[in-house]
């Protein structure tokens, strides 16, 4: 596979998942921004992302949203209300620097290449609205930095053609997340596999838009593969916000990343041998053939003299029968784990 390099931080199946928090629509002010970002930063979360968008150039004026976290609603009046200020996203970023943390950006229109040029973001997020906008995959892919394609509401061969009008351009810095472009997303239709099916046929790193109410839908999709997670992320201080729903808290956020960390630990290599810790514990915890009374030497080991018990020192139960009818080398004393040496 191959491995995609975001800033300091190396996406594929031979390293950890990465975690992006959605901020987006999250913050209403640089204070609320703060919050967001400290807290990352806090609980151990890779990058931030947001949004840079204006209602004129998103929709057409007379688009209804239809969601379950916004109702019937006109786009371009919900979307007016959470596009963020220019001033305001490159106070993001510098923040975000600041703290350490990657910080990028997801256009909703092409124009807004030229401001996201101007605040440098190092990874262009491209949203499943525009998954099929390939002159805008194509003059992004120009830019010669990572793009994170959202997959929402595509078709296996639409994703083909987007990645081939990325590649087609010199880039093959691309990861595909796998997403279900609903607002919350119904468990039942989320369609894990599918990282799976995108996997086989990508040489890309593969990775999971969770827009589900909870965490164990991510946490599925990372047993399954995926190499980074996107989720909305809120703090309970800031204004409420339609992504609340299917927001995680930092608390929520802490739990995701620690269970997959610990199922990234608990992996391992797939091959079927005795950990360190079991190795210690073959001789006391294990069973062998064991005397069941004295045996003189010279006598006939029989069935009734032997028998299978801990400790695991003397021959495996596998030879039980093997040895019966055997004779003893020396005196055997009763429970002595049994050894071909004491045999003749």
């Amino acid at each position: 596979m191959n491995t995609v390099r975001l800033k300091n931080l190396n996406v594929g199946d031979l390293h950890p998942c990465v975690f992006v928090a959605e901020i987006g629509g999250l913050f209403k002010n640089f204070d609320e921004v703060k919050r967001l970002i400290d807290s990352a930063v806090e609980i151990g979360i890779d990058a931030v992302k947001f949004q840079t968008l204006e209602a004129e150039t998103i929709t057409t004026k007379n688009n209804y949203f239809d969601l379950g976290v916004t109702g019937h609603v006109l786009q371009y009046d919900f979307f007016k209300k959470f596009e963020p200020a220019k001033d305001l996203q490159m106070q993001i970023m510098k923040y975000a620097n600041d703290c350490g943390i990657i910080a990028f950006s997801a256009p909703s229109h092409i124009k807004d290449l030229e401001l996201m040029e101007k605040m440098n973001v190092p990874i262009y997020k491209i949203g499943s609205d525009l998954a099929c906008h390939i002159p805008l995959l194509k003059k992004v892919a120009e830019f010669q930095k990572p793009i994170i394609l959202s997959t929402g509401m595509c078709t296996l061969q639409e994703v083909r053609e987007s990645v081939d009008a990325i590649l087609s351009s010199g880039n093959n810095q691309i990861i595909l997340l796998h997403c279900v472009s609903d607002y919350p997303a119904k468990i039942e239709e989320s369609n894990l596999n599918a990282i799976t099916t995108m996997k086989k046929e990508f040489d890309l790193p593969i990775g999971y838009s969770d827009h589900t109410i909870g965490l164990s839908t991510s946490f599925a999709a990372t047993v399954l593969g995926a190499n980074i997670i996107e989720k909305h992320f809120k703090h309970p201080d800031n204004d409420k916000s339609a992504d609340d729903i299917h927001a995680l808290n930092p608390e929520e956020f802490k739990i995701l990343i620690g269970s997959v960390r610990d199922f990234e630990k608990s992996r391992g290599t797939g091959e079927k041998n005795p950990s360190t810790s079991e190795k210690k514990y073959l001789r006391s915890n294990r069973v062998s053939i064991v005397s069941l009374v004295n045996i003189k030497k010279g006598n006939i080991i029989t069935k009734d003299s032997i028998d299978i018990r801990r400790p695991g020192t003397g021959l495996q139960p596998k030879y039980f029968d093997q040895i019966i009818g055997k004779q003893a080398r020396v005196d055997i004393e009763k429970e002595t784990p049994i050894t071909w040496d004491l045999l003749s």
